[in-house]
């Protein structure tokens, strides 16, 4: 018998997943589901819940709220199963992005959403589920109190969308609009990293970059697909680097990224790999999933796991 363990993170989107949280419930309750609520209290709270809740007996846990309450509880389920197959997780989208349920199965193409939180609501109630890929971090340098090795569904980044990533926890608006306030006041000052990648191949690419992207999903900011072949069950990242752009190169870029059409760009790199390390001279501001679990680290080995976590779709 199944389960489920709902976790609502009260602050998602900017209250807005508390607000909707009643009419939650109450469309699972009418659909015959029966479950239990744990609120998040404070960050890195829903990392704990996920981690105790096999122990408890659940075997559903569903995360309601934004792509960080999705991070945190996938960081407790994979501590749970010590890297193992997890027990099934279940997204209700109420955040800011909402990005990696649009890679779940079937996954979406660019301009294609499931933002509107009542279409999660057949995935959480039919039982189908999936195994799909997790990515893992081994970081020179961790924020207090994050876990360590460090998980993340979506993808990590260097760069000029990890700086969008720390500035858009200021802006007072959700979805596109939000992460386009946040590219505006990132474009006014911003500097290009330069970083060493080592691909599992051997290849080793050293440059200024822009932004560079491992991916396990397709989408990021809510709009943008910088990586909208990825396929989150085949055991390999996406990685996307962007050379060095200006303000207006970057302003260019843009819209193309909006629709998926930038991998062809003379200043796009296009790879895949099952491990990378990514090193500079300097520290570097890291974000997994929007989140920013890493104090200035310099060294990163980011690998990943096939078929760890199961989820329903």
């Amino acid at each position: 018998m199944s389960k489920t363990l709902l976790v609502l993170n009260p602050m998602a989107g900017h209250g807005a997943a508390l607000k909707i949280f009643p009419q939650v419930q109450s469309t699972l309750r009418q659909a015959g589901q029966a479950f239990q609520v744990a609120e998040t209290r404070a960050p890195l709270h829903a990392v704990q819940i996920a981690r105790e809740a096999p122990a408890q007996g659940y075997n559903r846990i569903v995360a309601i709220g934004g792509d960080g309450i999705a991070h945190e509880v996938v960081n407790g389920l994979m501590s749970a199963s010590a890297e193992g197959e997890t027990i099934a997780l279940g997204i209700i989208p109420l955040g800011t992005g909402n990005d990696f349920i649009k890679s779940l199965p079937p996954a979406l193409s660019p301009g294609e959403t499931r933002d509107d939180w009542r279409l999660a609501i057949p995935r959480i109630v039919g039982g189908k589920t999936a195994l799909v890929d997790v990515g893992k971090i081994t970081a020179d340098s961790l924020a207090p109190g994050q876990p360590h090795p460090h998980y993340f569904l979506n993808g990590a980044d260097v760069g000029f969308g990890a700086r969008v990533a720390k500035a858009v926890r200021n802006v007072p608006v959700t979805g596109l609009a939000a992460y386009l306030l946040a590219i505006m006041q990132v474009l006014a000052d911003y500097n290009l990293p330069r970083i060493k990648l080592t691909l599992d191949d051997g290849e080793v690419i050293e440059l200024n970059t822009t932004l560079t992207a491992i991916t396990n999903g397709r989408c990021f900011g809510s709009s943008f697909w910088l990586t909208p072949r990825a396929q989150i069950d085949d055991g390999v990242f996406d990685i996307l680097i962007a050379k060095a752009l200006g303000r207006a190169g970057i302003l260019q870029i843009i819209p193309q990224l909006m629709k998926g059409a930038h991998l062809e760009h003379p200043a796009v790199i296009y790879r895949h790999a099952r491990k990378v390390i990514l090193e500079s001279s300097t520290a570097m501001i890291i974000e997994a999933d929007g989140e920013l679990p890493f104090l200035q680290p310099k060294r990163l080995e980011i690998e990943i796991l096939p078929k760890r976590l199961r989820v329903m779709i």
